[in-house]
């Protein structure tokens, strides 16, 4: 390990770079310094692929725990604590946010989920399997959980951590986000049918709507940004494509067990709204401490803590 410890902005950097698949596995010490020594070889995804599995942590006898998370902002940085919180027996790998680059029309929910699962595959192919993921990534992993079971893979755990769709509406429409993302996503793919437009312009009304609200709702987007952008800014808006994507997704009953985690913090009421959209044979919830943010830093070891108590009766030793 290097001698010098590295400065907080340089052991960001050193994160950005492994997150992104320029650092090898193990490069990393749980504190983002530099590890000097030999890396075991892992799968991994070609660089241009449409979703990139990155690991966190891959030594250890049990399954690995498969991670999504979207927040394409922000990082899932966190997940190295998480890993380290779980036990050097734990692998742990992120799937990162889909890469929508040179998609006029964007795929559907389901067959996001189908590419998901052939980057898991790379490094597990057969199952059980063990899924985890973070708000707006719960829908894509209960649709690979549909999958994986419709295809005679178990999957033994399929933990959501304050499921729902990621959307910055207002903070009261937020709590009914699920619903209210759904119904706008009906009403302009209705009106855009009739107006004869086609999928893709239909998706930059969308993207243009979402950003007119985002510029006259908050005052430090009115200095030099155009209450119009071009279309190749808009398709810049990560977020709001998966949104447009989410809205059209209408999962079926899922016919094993979902655990979710809420945050205490929270209304309630993303709960319910959640439960009305998924829909399991059995449902699991547990109330975590913190908010949605702080429930994955300020209290992150408390997380930990509760994945760790699911993961127990699970048969977790690779045959």
């Amino acid at each position: 390990m290097s001698g010098t410890p590295e400065p907080a902005d340089a052991r960001r950097a050193l994160l950005a770079k492994y997150m992104r698949g320029e650092l090898p596995q193990g490069a990393l010490a749980a504190g983002g310094s530099i590890v000097r020594r030999p890396v075991r070889a892992t799968p991994s995804c070609a660089p241009d692929a449409r979703v990139r599995l990155v690991p966190v942590q891959t030594s250890g006898s049990r399954r690995p725990i498969f991670y999504v998370h979207v927040h394409i902002e922000g990082g899932a940085f966190y997940c190295f604590t998480l890993a380290r919180d779980l036990g050097s027996d734990q692998p742990l790998y992120v799937l990162e946010p889909y890469r929508f680059d040179g998609l006029r029309i964007p795929p559907t929910l389901e067959a996001m989920a189908a590419t998901y699962i052939e980057s898991l595959r790379s490094v597990q192919p057969e199952g059980p399997y063990l899924l985890v993921a973070f708000c707006g990534g719960s829908p894509i992993a209960f649709e690979m959980a549909q999958q994986l079971r419709a295809a005679g893979q178990a999957v033994d755990l399929l933990v959501l951590i304050e499921p729902g769709v990621i959307s910055r509406l207002t903070p009261l429409l937020e709590r009914f986000s699920p619903t209210l993302l759904r119904l706008a996503g009906r009403f302009i793919r209705r009106l855009g049918g009739l107006m004869q437009l086609g999928p893709d312009m239909q998706l930059d009304c969308f993207l243009g709507v979402r950003h007119a609200y985002r510029v006259l709702r908050r005052a430090r987007y009115r200095q030099g940004v155009s209450l119009v952008p071009t279309t190749e800014t808009l398709r810049q808006d990560w977020l709001g494509i998966y949104i447009w994507v989410e809205s059209q997704y209408r999962p079926r009953p899922y016919p094993g067990k979902v655990t979710c985690f809420w945050a205490r913090d929270e209304s309630g009421n993303r709960a319910v709204a959640w439960h009305k959209l998924a829909r399991a044979a059995e449902t699991e919830d547990h109330i975590i401490p913190g908010t949605h943010t702080t429930c994955r830093t300020d209290h992150l070891h408390a997380l930990a803590d509760h994945l760790s108590a699911c993961l127990r009766p699970v048969p977790q030793r690779i045959r």
